[in-house]
């Protein structure tokens, strides 16, 4: 008996637990909406009536009579003073008249102080790519190491053909990507 009832008990506790585990699941498909593109809007056409031609009519000319330009007022003839000094040529004349040059150079005073400054300039970046150690770069930052080496003898190339414009920014370049190499 108290087996019959432990066996009752089991199959309740079993039975019990089956249904917790079930999931009650509702099957419908949902309805999708129609993705048919709407019918064209119907089409009106308004015949209009034809308007007869016109013959053109030419145009009536009248002869040209040329306009004469309103006299100027007689100036007084003024004679150069023998001691006034000769007006200079535009300057606009003079520089049209050169050859222009591929090269930037700065103002005549400040070459030296920029090519020094260029030069400080191009030992930093120098200085910063030789802590770089190039062996522990991945690719990308091997080509960034290779393009500042690049910039920094293109920089010293354009210095010696006086070029200090193009240096400086040959140098600013090369300075600025070995500080983020550097990093």
């Amino acid at each position: 008996m108290m087996r019959a009832g432990r066996l009752v008990l089991l199959v309740g506790l079993i039975a019990s637990l089956g249904a917790c585990a079930a999931k009650a699941q509702v099957r419908t498909e949902a309805e999708l909406p129609l993705l048919d593109p709407p019918p064209p809007p119907p089409r009106v056409v308004v015949m209009y009536p034809e308007e007869p031609e016109v013959a053109p009519v030419a145009p009536v000319v009248e002869p040209a009579v040329p306009v004469r330009p309103p006299a100027r007022p007689a100036r007084p003839e003024s004679k150069p003073e023998p001691n006034a000094p000769v007006p200079e040529p535009p300057q606009d004349a003079a520089r049209a008249a050169a050859p222009l040059s591929l090269t930037l150079t700065p103002s005549p005073g400040t070459e030296a102080q920029t090519a020094a400054a260029i030069r400080d300039l191009l030992a930093r970046a120098a200085r910063d790519l030789s802590r770089v150690n190039a062996a522990s770069l991945d690719a990308d930052g091997r080509t960034q190491y290779e393009t500042a080496r690049r910039f920094l003898q293109q920089a010293e190339d354009a210095l010696k053909a006086r070029n200090v414009v193009f240096a400086g920014k040959l140098a600013d370049k090369a300075a600025t990507m070995a500080a983020v190499l550097v990093r």
